[in-house]
């Protein structure tokens, strides 16, 4: 079976789907062979394809023997002379068949096998692609909205945002673009399956390394991050560097580089707090936007913190429905119980 555009189709499919000629060759060799195999029960058979021509060889293995009982696994050392003159008894000849005994089913068989083995190096060069992204906010284009989720599109990937993964309150339009954190990235019969989210607390964090250079340089580093989504987030920060502000490089000149994360969360606030290892001090700057007096450690073995700010300070430290401090309790570990008390 000669095949002169062979090759040419094999160039076509490395240039199209990055699978090397000789990846393709190799499992065309063995399609046709377990083909080969399969139609006709012969065990001792090697299929081989001409790197330069294209041309499909087909090879019966046989045992030289001074005397031969059985012609489909042995052939005499007269015979296996003329193929190899330094053959010798025991060898293992290649004695070239005649193609043909392949067979139109055979080739069929193989051709299907090298499409499903195609199909299986495509998926897997797709989940390593997209699997570079997990852990990272991107880009997506809305195909469709659902009342139940949108049909998204990342790269050349289909995949769902369920209305659980939405922030509270937003609406979307059909090629809206938006960006979404990727949780996950999973191996599945169709191909790979992005896993992705607006209200997961790192999707704050990716949206910060977009606009914050110091912190994907590693000045900057995001120590904690607590969410409730919708309503507020609080981020830790510290910075490696002490002539770098962590606060202020997050919020940058004239609040530029939060303000476009805030558009990203719409009407969720988000509080950039500076990171302390005493736990004094964390507590009193992961209580922002409140102004605090004083904070009292109670037990530092249960975690227990009394905090002490002004009248008017009080409704602010804990926030509409508790949320402030119940966020800065998540943030600290602490147990923080918040009185007001008139300044001195």
């Amino acid at each position: 079976m000669n095949s002169p555009m062979l090759l040419e189709a094999l160039r076509e499919l490395e240039k199209e789907k990055g699978i090397s000629i000789d990846e393709s060759i190799s499992i065309l060799e063995k399609a046709i062979m377990s083909a080969y195999k399969n139609k006709t029960g012969e065990r001792n058979v090697e299929i081989v394809i001409n790197r330069l021509s294209g041309e499909i060889e087909a090879y019966q293995l046989l045992e030289v023997v001074e005397k031969v009982e059985n012609e489909n696994l042995q052939i005499s050392l007269e015979e296996a002379l003329k193929i190899k003159p330094d053959a010798v008894v025991g060898d293992i000849i290649k004695k070239k068949m005649n193609i043909k005994k392949l067979g139109r089913f055979a080739v069929q068989v193989a051709k299907q096998v090298l499409i499903q083995k195609i199909r299986e190096i495509e998926k897997e060069k797709q989940y390593e692609r997209y699997s570079e992204l997990v852990g990272r906010v991107v880009v997506a284009e809305v195909l469709k909205v659902t009342p139940e989720w949108l049909d998204i599109r990342i790269g050349k990937l289909e995949t769902h945002l369920p209305k659980k993964e939405w922030i509270p309150g937003e609406e979307f339009e059909q090629s809206d673009l938006i960006k979404v954190y990727v949780r996950e990235v999973k191996k599945d019969k169709k191909g790979p399956k992005i896993i992705v989210s607006r209200t997961d607390p790192e999707f704050v964090v990716g949206l910060l390394k977009l606009e914050v250079p110091e912190i994907e340089q590693g000045i900057v580093e995001i120590v904690k991050v607590v969410r409730e989504p919708g309503v507020r987030t609080k981020v830790a920060v510290t910075s490696k560097d002490p002539k770098v502000d962590p606060v202020g490089a997050c919020i940058g000149h004239e609040g530029s580089r939060i303000a476009a994360v805030l558009r990203e969360v719409k009407m969720e606030k988000i509080d950039i707090i500076k990171w302390s290892d005493d736990p004094k001090e964390l507590i009193a700057n992961a209580l922002l936007p409140a102004s605090v007096i004083d904070v009292e450690i109670l037990d530092y073995e249960s975690k227990a913190s009394r905090v002490l700010v002004a009248p008017n300070q009080l409704s602010l430290a804990i926030g509409k429905a508790g949320q402030n401090a119940r966020l800065a309790a998540k943030l600290t570990g602490w147990k923080i119980d918040i009185k007001p008390v008139m300044n001195a």
